[in-house]
């Protein structure tokens, strides 16, 4: 199991630095958002496995040959306290080392998961309170635009002269909404506020406060890792561009630019709500940007087949590593 643990390493190392530099420069992610995205999480995934796999494989290689043996004989021995018989397994200080420095990891990184979660999800309800009592509903009936791409989402309407859009998710469809500034309304055409409605509800039905949330805990849990900090900024640019292809399904990409112009400020400002609260809210980089004015030729479909399969194999490997050893 020592080469195991010494593969995952390297495995893991290779995932925390130079392939998310590199991905993180690839052109294809604007030509295909959703094979980005799967690419990121197939990283994070194994990055993660391999990371703490890795201390875990070295520590309990003395144990057995197999994981369930391995595990099986360690936790006898535990319970037995028969410390006798890690001389004769030749157990070494080292073994347990990385065996605790593994589980330790592991923990980490639940416990960042858990904690990041149940704080978004405390600030998103306090704020959600906030909207039910400060806003009033966006009367659809009056733009009949905004019934294209709406779904069950609501739209809110909140008393700002800032130009303001952010989408607040919730539990169920019913409490997501999209929130938008009377600042917004005033500046922009019925066409274009259908398009912001349509962006900010393509990223609650895709659900990517999901995806923002565990690579923002991922980059808490280790901020001094560059796969982290590259993985979380890649994936806040693809929720956007993926948002954006969901309005550009039924609107404009006249329209959409416009808006998004006016509902993009260069800094955030006091009326903007804090991605803490689990909001997404629009922001423009350069790469989205050029993506909007030059439309880039879309990744062809052996292209994404490639992505999606080296995805699922970089996945497989540490994880049928781990559970098939011998």
């Amino acid at each position: 199991m020592e080469p195991i643990a010494l593969f995952l390493a390297l495995l893991a190392a290779v995932l925390a630095v130079p392939v998310p530099k590199l991905l993180h420069r690839a052109r294809f992610s604007a030509r295909s958002p959703r094979a980005a995205m799967l690419v990121w999480q197939a990283i994070a995934l194994a990055g993660g496995l391999s990371l703490v796999g890795a201390p875990i494989a070295f520590g309990l290689s003395p144990f057995g040959a197999s994981l369930p043996e391995a595990v099986t004989r360690a936790f006898m021995l535990a319970a037995a306290e028969d410390y006798a018989a890690l001389g004769d397994l030749e157990v070494h200080p080292v073994h347990i080392f990385a065996l605790c420095l593994g589980l330790l990891l592991g923990g980490h990184l639940l416990l960042t998961l858990i904690r990041t979660y149940l704080r978004v999800r405390s600030a998103r309800r306090r704020h959600r309170q906030l909207v039910d009592l400060l806003s009033t509903p966006l009367q659809a009936e009056k733009n009949p635009a905004l019934h294209a791409g709406r779904g069950h989402h609501e739209a809110h309407v909140i008393e700002s002269e800032a130009p303001l859009a952010y989408c607040l998710p919730g539990r169920t469809n019913a409490r997501s909404v999209t929130v938008l500034s009377r600042g917004l309304l005033e500046q922009l055409t019925g066409d274009e506020v259908a398009a912001v409605v349509a962006h900010e509800n393509t990223h609650l039905a895709q659900r990517h406060h999901l995806l923002t949330v565990a690579f923002e805990s991922w980059y808490r849990a280790l901020p001094w890792l560059p796969t982290t900090r590259y993985g979380r900024d890649a994936v806040l640019e693809l929720t956007e561009m993926l948002a954006d292809d969901g309005a550009l399904s039924h609107h404009s990409r006249e329209d959409l630019l416009r808006a998004l112009a006016l509902s993009s400020p260069e800094s955030e400002t006091e009326h903007q709500p804090s991605q803490a609260a689990g909001t997404h809210t629009t922001h423009i980089t350069g790469a989205r940007l050029q993506r909007l004015l030059i439309p880039p030729e879309p990744l062809a479909r052996p292209a994404i087949a490639a992505a999606a399969a080296a995805s699922a194999a970089l996945l497989a490997v540490p994880t049928v590593l781990l559970l098939l050893w011998s």
